[in-house]
């Protein structure tokens, strides 16, 4: 007589791992959107050292978006649209005096207006550094001169009114901290504006003096600007605590004597 054995069937380890693998990646990143933000704050900053592919220290008060301190706070971030088209757009500046220039073409491509025909791509419209220049008044500004000197508050205002946008200067010595912060919650959960920040790097204790970038999101619970740093080859983008960032705006650049400070750049 023949015995009839029921056929066992052994678990498919391979699928088993990718699918408890599969539902980690789910439930890890709504487990840490849970956290509250002082529990993930409360890990002591690392000590000012350069990030993995950065050639300069970042200072023990700012936290680089790639930490995984700085990651989260984007996650909670309820003021962070201005971050998604400024990523898409992101620019490094083309010479060391081109912040000001890189910033802008940044948040110009991103506000989607009317582009112009560029030499670079000449079969696409497209707000390029290299033709930024082009129609404005050599008595506002000249690219050679720029490219030396950089540009203040009131100059790169001037420049930009050759474009279909709308630029709104202020001056950092007219705000408190609470009026910065009410002005960037204002502005960084909309996707049609962007803030371009003017301030001074060694008030930071960052390498430099003074520079342009625009600012993507603001933290609550720490503070916190994210400014994305056009000069990629020096800094990442980094989270700066508000206080320090405004004093970094109230500084007064050498050529106009007065305070650095922020425009708001909207569409006409």
């Amino acid at each position: 007589m023949t015995l009839l054995t029921p056929s066992i069937r052994l678990p498919n380890w391979s699928r088993l791992l990718r699918r408890g693998a599969w539902v980690a990646s789910l439930v890890l990143p709504l487990a840490l959107m849970s956290l509250p933000s002082q529990a993930l704050d409360a890990a002591p900053a690392a000590p000012s050292t350069a990030v993995q592919g950065t050639t300069l220290p970042i200072p023990n008060q700012l936290f680089a978006l790639t930490h995984p301190i700085g990651q989260q706070r984007l996650i909670e971030s309820s003021y962070r649209q201005a971050y998604f088209p400024l990523a898409t757009y992101f620019e490094t500046q083309r010479n060391q005096a081109y912040c000001s220039v890189a910033t802008s073409v940044m948040a110009l491509n991103a506000l989607g207006v009317s582009r112009p025909v560029t030499a670079l791509y000449p079969d696409y419209r497209f707000f390029t550094q290299q033709d930024f220049f082009a129609g404005v008044d050599p008595r506002i500004a000249q690219p050679d001169v720029v490219a030396r000197e950089g540009m203040t508050l009131e100059q790169l205002g001037s420049v930009l009114a050759f474009q279909p946008v709308r630029a709104e200067l202020v001056f950092a010595d007219t705000l408190n901290v609470a009026q910065l912060r009410q002005l960037l919650m204002k502005h960084l959960r909309e996707q049609d504006r962007f803030v371009l920040f003017n301030f001074n790097r060694r008030i930071l204790g960052e390498a430099g003096g003074g520079h342009w970038s625009p600012l993507a999101a603001y933290h609550e619970a720490s503070d916190s600007a994210l400014v994305m740093d056009v000069a990629r080859y020096k800094y990442p983008p980094v989270w700066v605590p508000l206080a320090d960032l405004l004093r970094s705006a109230q500084d007064h650049d050498s050529v106009s004597g007065k305070a650095r400070g922020l425009i708001v750049l909207s569409g006409r």
